[in-house]
């Protein structure tokens, strides 16, 4: 059994006992879910559905990260350790900006939650600060991989951070929006991070693959509760 294996089954177990703790408490303060009335009126019927499920899906990827991490520098490979820990801050980052959404909407009881505005500012700067960490304090290169046509190009410095920091914009938001439908975007992202974690093994990118499998696991409970 490989490490990715051994990390989707701890990430399952570890966001099934997260859930077991967290949902009745949820459920016992009602933070249900506050459909729009300007949505399809075909997810009026979720309104209330337990959610705010983004603490355990948070808490399950640091809590299998960390382990992760502490894995790797038992075994040595120190490279592989460290680079998980830029990629986790981000993802906490992006988890923060949402916290802040949901508990303007669940719990100050406004459907809209954090303005456009200030969501994309959060985002932006996390996004900057994370480019910028990685291309100057990390042996980052500029070259970026083209699966579907499998080819690599290296851009300039210039044209590579600004590209980056769209991309991470782009992908980011698009959840955003699908999780803007109705607050329940987990089968969505476990389809779409199922996908991109398997490029990331047939490219052998460890961390990727790592955080990916943890993510997955982390979604698809989320899904089946």
């Amino acid at each position: 059994m490989n490490f990715q294996t051994t990390i989707l089954l701890i990430s399952f177990t570890v966001t099934v006992v997260l859930a077991i703790i967290i949902i009745p408490i949820l459920k016992k303060i009602k933070i249900g879910q506050i459909e729009r009335e300007d949505g399809p009126r075909s997810h009026l019927k979720k309104q209330g559905t337990p959610t705010m499920g983004g603490i355990i899906f948070m808490l399950a990827i640091v809590i299998c990260t960390i382990g992760s991490y502490i894995y790797f520098k038992m075994q040595g490979e120190i490279e592989s350790a460290q680079k998980l820990i830029p990629i986790l801050c981000l993802t906490i980052g992006f988890g923060i900006v949402g916290f802040v959404d949901d508990f303007k909407k669940l719990i100050l009881e406004n459907t809209k939650g954090l303005k456009p505005s200030y969501k994309m500012f959060g985002l932006l700067l996390i996004s900057i600060l994370y480019t910028v960490f990685i291309m100057f304090f990390t042996d980052h290169g500029t070259e970026i991989f083209i699966p579907i046509v499998k080819t690599s190009i290296s851009l300039p410095v210039f044209l590579y951070i600004p590209f980056t920091i769209l991309v991470i914009l782009a992908t980011t938001n698009a959840i955003n929006l699908t999780d803007g439908v109705d607050g329940l975007s987990s089968s969505v992202c476990a389809i779409i991070i199922t996908c991109l974690t398997v490029i990331a093994m047939i490219n052998n990118s460890i961390e990727i693959s790592i955080l990916g499998s943890i993510t997955i696991r982390s979604n698809i409970r989320l899904f089946n509760i």
